[in-house]
């Protein structure tokens, strides 16, 4: 059985052996590399080390596609060589028997000098996923990848990274580069608090990482009969029921449907799971970047320890402690 990573990039599964694969971060802002392939999108400080990031889908020779704050890096190594990738969205690692990999088909017209970036293809569920070959993505020249236009890619330089992206979307973009380029010594954890933003509606919350278990994608979901308007229901996860509790109340939030992601919170024996909007990434916060709350956020002081800057925006930082503790949120049966 060999572990592969599953992602998605322009509506295709793919899939690359979880060894090769050494991080995954959210796409930040990225520096122009001058006499670069016009498949290396730019270039980012990881942690002191600059790594060259490839837009994959110009590597695999599909047309140039713009970049989203929901796109992440794939960190890959092989052969010594160390290279991101862009890819719209990380799924899972699941673990796929060399029996079950059929090997890529071969068209005519092929040339044996062409290169393949494809290693097999693979039956995952109801899914075809395709396998590809780390060695030869990071390794082999331009000379013997898919042809790009011109046209395919973006006009070199930019004034800044991804120019249709919003004030508030670069602003995001930067914030991630210089998380990304802060050496792993420099984040201590007596010092720094990780945080997950979470977002409801057009508003961000900082919810502690010590509380929360997983995320998950929400799907579909069963309700339970005489239960406060609070519990939507629950969620079969991976074979466990996970009761989905509503917070926006809680939180003096319009309520909206418009949810698609699950962060499931676990304190003590109680695991439930909070249906949220948008999941965005973790960041390092010191103590002396949280600040009191002001009173335009009054309506949320008694759920809330704080507020930070995140990106143009400012995030609450939420107290989950106290809203499983207080908030109402167990369903009591009556005897």
């Amino acid at each position: 059985m060999i572990p592969y990573l599953l992602f998605d990039l322009n509506g295709v599964r793919y899939g690359v052996e979880a060894r090769a694969v050494l991080e995954i971060v959210w796409l930040p802002e990225l520096t122009p590399a001058e006499e670069a392939p016009p498949y290396i999108a730019g270039v980012f400080n990881r942690r002191g080390n600059i790594e060259p990031v490839m837009n994959l889908g110009l590597r695999l020779g599909h047309p140039f596609m713009g970049y989203q704050l929901s796109d992440r890096i794939v960190v890959l190594q092989a052969n010594g060589m160390t290279m991101g990738m862009i890819v719209n969205d990380v799924s899972d690692v699941v673990g796929i028997p060399a029996s079950a990999i059929e090997p890529p088909p071969r068209y005519d017209g092929d040339t044996p000098a062409h290169i393949h970036f494809l290693a097999g293809h693979a039956k995952v569920g109801e899914e075809i996923v395709m396998l590809l070959d780390v060695p030869r993505l990071l390794h082999f020249p331009l000379t013997h990848a898919p042809d790009i236009s011109a046209s395919d890619v973006p006009a070199k330089p930019f004034a800044h990274f991804c120019p249709d992206s919003t004030d508030e979307e670069r602003a995001v973009f930067r914030t991630r580069a210089h998380n990304q380029m802060q050496a792993m010594e420099s984040l201590d954890a007596a010092e720094r608090i990780p945080l997950s933003v979470i977002q409801f509606g057009e508003e961000y919350f900082g919810v502690e990482l010590n509380i929360v278990r997983e995320f998950a994608h929400l799907r579909r979901v069963t309700a339970i009969p005489c239960c406060p308007s609070h519990i939507i229901g629950n969620m079969n996860l991976r074979g466990d029921i996970l009761t989905l509790v509503n917070i926006r109340g809680l939180l003096n939030i319009t309520a909206g449907n418009s949810a698609a992601e699950v962060m499931v919170i676990e304190s003590g024996e109680l695991s439930v799971g909070v249906p949220v909007d948008r999941v965005h990434e973790v960041i390092y916060l010191r103590p002396a970047d949280i600040a009191p709350l002001s009173a335009m956020h009054e309506e949320k002081n008694e759920y809330c320890k704080g507020v930070a800057r995140y990106g143009v925006s400012m995030a609450n930082i939420l107290d989950m402690q106290k809203i499983l503790a207080q908030g109402g949120l167990e369903v009591e049966e009556e005897v």
